[in-house]
């Protein structure tokens, strides 16, 4: 992988609104805080030391995401990065053992001149000048990657599976199947299933909320176990969420006691009180991150450091096989389902695993 190929694969990913007057500064401001992340990592490795096990894998990342942002601007303005880079002027080494970091921080604020007032269409003076910056630019990132003594094709190659990851197909298929076919029909997680969540009051201001299938009572009987009414009382909506768009949720298969007994291996490893535990620490973390974000109402994209972060929980189970696309689509599918529960106090949800789909009734199923 070389960098000409990786911006022609790269601004594939981009989605800048560069109309917009506003949002057009959004790669700009990328460079800025992803050197930011980049300068944050090493600070971690130099404290932390070789127990920071994970360092140089996220420094990968780091520069990953400083090239991406570079080629979004390189891109729209129809300039090639590596013809930049090999136009541009050596960076000026600075004393070590970080002067080639510094050297990066020091192309940031030109880059930042030339870009603060440009119109979407430039001038040729407006054009070189950017050209020049963003080559100085590109040209410290790449001195510094061989100062850490990183692989660059390892960096392009790891940040194209990344931003790819962060995009699916506009009409999802089924959701991924972690159930073999011989196992038993007791033993698989839900694929169709019509769930009916009831609100009572519990006395004392208090209310509960019974989940029912065919009419049976299912699971614990939930209230928010906290001082304000903040709706977690309807948090299996999350996991039904999981379910239906990831294929995988070990709380739902506790609830409808579908454990993979007959397979103690993953009965431990992948339906245990571990993974119920990370599952349900999972949905707590997105629900916090949600309270500061409007409950997710109008928004079709889910912070990449919580989707990370999430990624990083799992990496040990079964769920590791799905992409972030598909925890995004999750995430905002759960809590569409969460908001209409607490709209309406109760009601019903279709989960349809074959298309990925969690859907919100208030009268119930008609024709399933």
């Amino acid at each position: 992988m070389n960098l000409r190929r990786y911006q022609q694969e790269a601004v594939q990913t981009a989605q800048v609104n560069w109309r917009d007057s506003r949002k057009r500064h959004i790669p700009a401001f990328g460079v800025i805080g992803e050197l930011g992340s980049l300068v944050s990592e090493l600070k971690k490795t130099l404290r932390d030391g070789k127990a920071y096990t994970d360092g140089s894998q996220n420094l990968v990342e780091e520069f990953g995401d400083v090239l991406w942002y570079l080629c979004a601007i390189a891109s729209h303005y129809e300039l090639q990065l590596d013809t930049l880079i090999a136009e541009a002027k050596p960076p000026r080494p600075g004393k070590p053992p970080f002067g080639h970091i510094y050297a990066m921080v020091r192309t940031i604020t030109p880059l930042t001149e030339a870009f603060e007032s440009l119109p979407s269409t430039l001038t040729d003076v407006q054009r070189k000048r950017l050209a020049r910056c963003v080559g100085a630019a590109g040209a410290a990132t790449l001195q510094a990657i061989r100062q850490q003594k990183l692989k660059l094709s390892e960096i392009l190659e790891t940040n194209l599976r990344k931003v790819k990851g962060m995009f699916g197909p506009d009409t999802p298929g089924p959701a991924r199947l972690f159930d073999s076919p011989k196992s038993p029909r007791y033993e698989r997680l839900p694929r169709k299933l019509d769930i009916q969540f009831l609100e009572r009051s519990r006395g004392g201001g208090r209310v509960e909320v019974i989940m029912r299938v065919d009419d049976i009572n299912i699971g614990d009987r939930l209230t928010d176990n906290s001082f304000h009414d903040d709706g977690y009382r309807y948090h299996d909506a999350f996991h039904l969420a999981y379910a239906a768009v990831l294929g995988w949720s070990p709380v739902t298969r506790a609830i409808f006691r579908a454990k993979r007994k007959s397979d103690p291996r993953k009965d431990e490893a992948e339906d245990g009180a571990r993974a119920i535990i990370i599952e349900e620490a999972i949905a707590h973390t997105v629900f916090n991150y949600a309270l500061g974000h409007s409950m997710l109402r109008g928004l079709t994209r889910i912070d990449h450091n919580l989707l990370k972060f999430i990624g990083r929980m799992v990496r040990n189970l079964e769920v590791s096989a799905c992409e972030l696309h598909e925890w995004q689509r999750a995430i905002l599918v759960g809590f569409e389902a969460f908001r209409e529960l607490m709209a309406n106090r109760g009601g019903w949800l279709l989960l349809d695993a074959e298309n990925q789909s969690l859907t919100y009734s208030r009268e119930g199923p008609s024709g399933r």
